[in-house]
């Protein structure tokens, strides 16, 4: 039980990145751990587009292979057999970094990870971005700041490989112009792969219920079954928007999303002083829900079970650990390419 906490606590992570209305972005990641735990990878890698899985490797089938099905249309014949032994490459590496990191802070035993997340992003402006980070256990250990061109520290371990980084000139030379150019680049190619799923348009269904939670009143709106994934919520009163109790943004098993958002009615208010605007690119003009007595639409015990589903059945569906607060990549003529150096190679 203890493996599926772990892996519900870093799933959220990916979830909860925020997203730019109009954009596309690309996320690899990276995961190496110390020792075997049942049913988890010691060394996996993903790629997505759009938070949707495409593509990935894990020690268990030692094979780079699609996960989204339009990526089979990568011409290119080789693709996969080039980037399995790549990933063969970089597992070792990788999962020799544990062990350094863990020397470094004198640790001798237990559960330890290192994970990495790199990407870049295609904004709906034209503008584009990218980052890379890595961690130890879950916290920042250190990240790439594209702009000045070097690398950070996040935690004290961290500080010598950060000075051979930094010395080493030509790597954050090439780790921008991949960020910049080569990774835009595929992610362009991914998106015209998968045009169908990505690119496509679905509409949210919406309900708003109310509960009491000790004296207070609470009303929560949500939004459920849309794609793509950015959506705005917001809750107004007597023409005036209210800050919200609580926020939550989830994948479903079926590649669309829900939202939920809660707000506080104030005490003497009636409920028909609220609602609740949701504004998303499949609709032709913001909807507008209030509370009825008995609301159409999915029910509230459906959305908490989907809730439950999407992080047990996505999450472990997704074969392995694909931490989300972990960032990193190294340039590579094909796309998603391992790195063959890791944080804590000296």
């Amino acid at each position: 039980m203890g493996g599926v906490r772990l892996l519900l606590a870093l799933l959220g992570g990916l979830w909860a990145q925020p997203a730019r209305a109009g954009s596309h972005s690309f996320r690899g990641f990276y995961s190496s751990l110390s020792e075997e735990v049942p049913g988890v990878p010691r060394f996996s890698a993903v790629g997505f587009v759009d938070d949707v899985p495409i593509e990935g490797y894990s020690s268990d089938t030692r094979r780079w292979e699609p996960r989204a099905p339009w990526m089979r249309k990568i011409e290119d014949p080789q693709y996969w057999e080039r980037e399995t032994e790549r990933a063969r490459g970089t597992e070792p590496v990788e999962r020799a970094n544990v062990g350094i990191v863990m020397e470094r802070l004198n640790q001798t035993r237990g559960l330890h990870t290192v994970q990495q997340m790199y990407g870049c992003e295609l904004r709906g402006d034209g503008s584009i971005g990218g980052f890379m980070q890595y961690a130890y256990d879950g916290g920042d250990f250190l990240s790439f700041d594209k702009d000045r061109m070097r690398y950070i520290a996040t935690a004290p371990p961290a500080q010598v490989s950060v000075d051979r980084l930094n010395s080493e000139k030509i790597q954050a030379q090439r780790q921008k112009a991949y960020l910049e150019g080569e990774c835009i680049e595929w992610l362009q190619k991914y998106l015209q792969y998968g045009e169908e799923t990505l690119l496509r348009r679905v509409p949210p269904g919406t309900m708003v219920s109310r509960r009491k939670s000790g004296d207070r009143t609470l009303l929560t709106c949500y939004a459920y079954g849309f794609y793509p994934r950015e959506i705005e919520v917001k809750w107004i009163r007597s023409g005036v928007e209210m800050p919200l109790e609580w926020s939550q943004l989830l994948p479903n098993p079926d590649g669309t999303y829900q939202i939920k958002a809660t707000v506080e009615v104030q005490e003497g208010d009636e409920k028909n002083m609220y609602e609740c605007q949701v504004e998303h690119s499949s609709l032709p003009e913001i909807v507008t829900v209030v509370y009825e007595e008995k609301s159409p639409g999915l029910s509230i015990g459906l959305i908490a079970g989907v809730v439950l589903a999407v992080v047990l059945a996505e999450g472990l569906a997704s074969f392995g650990v694909w931490f989300a607060f972990f960032r990193n990549k190294r340039p590579g003529k094909d796309g998603y390419t391992p790195p063959r150096e890791g944080p804590a190679d000296s």
